[in-house]
């Protein structure tokens, strides 16, 4: 390689070196100095005609570095992101019109004329009656379409409840299945359990053979591998005899959605409850054990082997009762139904009280005993509430179980411990769940709902601009 000229050379040194040091990388000016002279000593080469020193020049066209390939989203996608918004504002807003629909998520007239198209020929959505305008063309309302509905099953311990739920959370019919299995249990005896659930599946299915079924949703005490749908940990509903997945699923004949109950309640709360909105939202689900779900900055919170949220087992006391899961002194243990039950036969050892609802009836009727035995079961729910606010810095705390039916006496006594213990001025809001313990079913259907119209069984963003006033003045004429 000829030699470059040396004012040219020393001039690109200069210049390089000053490059060097803009950019702040060590080394940078010997780099770019060497890229230049090859530069220019093939331009040379091409003037008078001699041959370059090929080896350099490819050597820098084969070390440039290669700008890397993003995924683009596709218009395909832009339309599914489209329909699930406008699914989502349909169901918060029904019934609506399209020109509302238009203004609530902020999307064309024509593109929210012909996603509404679609599902109306998919059968999601059915048009409604005409409203009135003072001036202009009527519109015609829309509505999801109730005869989609979803089979529910919350397994609990010793007994199993069903129910068919519609696309608004309705429920149609509902049945109880009381079954005796513990961890002793043989396998015949689970699958004979799994047999009499399916059979009351069956005969609500029949029920309601007018519908579309779109799936079974099974809530469940205890944690779910969303991957192989098998039970991982369940102390309380002991099925560790048998894949309940797979069993319901071979006397059923139809696709499952299987999660833990406190995770199925904020599927409920979303889409059918009044917190759709909520990035950050904690679900306590208190039956015979205490669940959690949590929901953290948008995403429901899993962690590794899906195993985030057993709060239950936290321990509160090292000197406690034994729990279900091997260790002693457990939040459960102390905040459970369960518990609460304990604490009555303490106060009345004559008591032949077998089950909570038993002792939910005394309180309501205003028995002393059995409503200081609840008291007592709240203080210790009211610890682990405050723990939890504390480190998750939830927005709103939903209770889920059998105890909300007392709420107007126990919210006091939680939100009191949540404020004595808060290290910030603004405390989580603290509401019960819709229909008590009714938000495990719901939750089941949700688990499906959620997966058959936006094809996930998480959450996804909807983005829905509107408020009271960005909706017209159209009202429904009556039928």
């Amino acid at each position: 390689m000829a030699t470059p000229n040396p004012a040219l050379a020393g001039y690109i040194s200069c210049w390089a070196g000053c490059g060097s040091s803009r950019t702040g990388k060590p080394g940078g000016a010997s780099s770019m100095q060497q890229d230049l002279l090859e530069t220019c000593d093939f331009k040379r080469a091409k003037r008078e005609r001699r041959p370059p020193n090929m080896q350099a020049y490819n050597r820098r066209i084969t070390d440039k570095p290669t700008r890397p390939r993003r995924a683009v989203a596709s218009s395909e996608t832009a339309r599914e992101i489209n329909r699930d918004i406008l699914l989502h504002a349909i169901h918060l807003h029904q019934p609506v019109s399209r020109a509302d629909l238009a203004r609530l998520t902020g999307l064309q007239p024509s593109t929210v004329s012909v996603i509404i198209g679609k599902l109306i020929d998919e059968g999601w959505v059915l048009p409604g009656t005409l409203g009135r305008l003072p001036r202009g063309r009527r519109p015609t309302f829309v509505t999801l379409n109730d005869r989609h509905v979803m089979l529910a099953i919350d397994l609990r311990p010793g007994r199993a409840n069903l129910a068919v739920v519609d696309i608004n959370g309705r429920f149609l019919g509902r049945d109880t299945v009381p079954f005796e299995i513990n961890a002793g249990s043989a396998v015949d005896e689970a699958k004979t359990a799994i047999a009499r659930i399916a059979q009351a599946a069956h005969s609500l299915k029949a029920a309601f053979g007018d519908r579309a079924f779109q799936g079974l949703g099974v809530s469940v005490s205890g944690r779910v591998d969303q991957k192989t749908q098998r039970l991982l940990f369940s102390p309380n509903v002991p099925w560790g005899q048998i894949d309940v997945h797979e069993e319901l699923q071979r006397v059923l004949e139809a696709p499952i959605e299987m999660e833990n109950a406190a995770n199925a309640c904020l599927f409920s709360e979303r889409w059918f409850g009044d917190f759709h909105d909520a990035s950050n939202m904690l679900v306590v689900s208190v039956s015979e054990g205490i669940g959690t779900g949590m929901l953290v900055d948008g995403n429901v919170v899993r962690g590794r082997d899906d195993m985030a949220g057993e709060f239950g087992h936290m321990t509160l006391e090292e000197s406690g009762p034994m729990c279900g899961c091997g260790n002693a002194g457990c939040w459960e243990v102390f905040a459970s139904n369960r518990a609460g039950l304990r604490y009555y036969h303490e106060l009345a050892p004559e008591s032949k009280l077998t089950n909570f609802q038993e002792l939910l009836k005394l309180a309501l009727a205003g028995d002393l005993r059995a409503l200081r035995s609840i008291d007592k079961m709240m203080t210790y729910l009211a610890r682990g509430l405050s723990i939890l606010a504390v480190g998750l810095a939830p927005e709103v705390i939903i209770i889920v179980g059998d105890c909300t039916a007392l709420w107007p006496r126990i919210r006091p006594l939680l939100e009191s411990q949540l404020i004595a213990k808060s290290i910030t001025p603004r405390t989580p809001s603290l509401v019960a769940a819709m229909d008590g313990d009714a938000a495990r079913l719901r939750g089941a259907a949700a688990l499906v709902l959620h997966k058959v119209l936006f094809g996930q069984t998480d959450f996804a963003t909807q983005t829905v601009r509107g408020s009271a006033r960005a909706i017209s003045k159209a009202v429904p004429l009556p039928a």
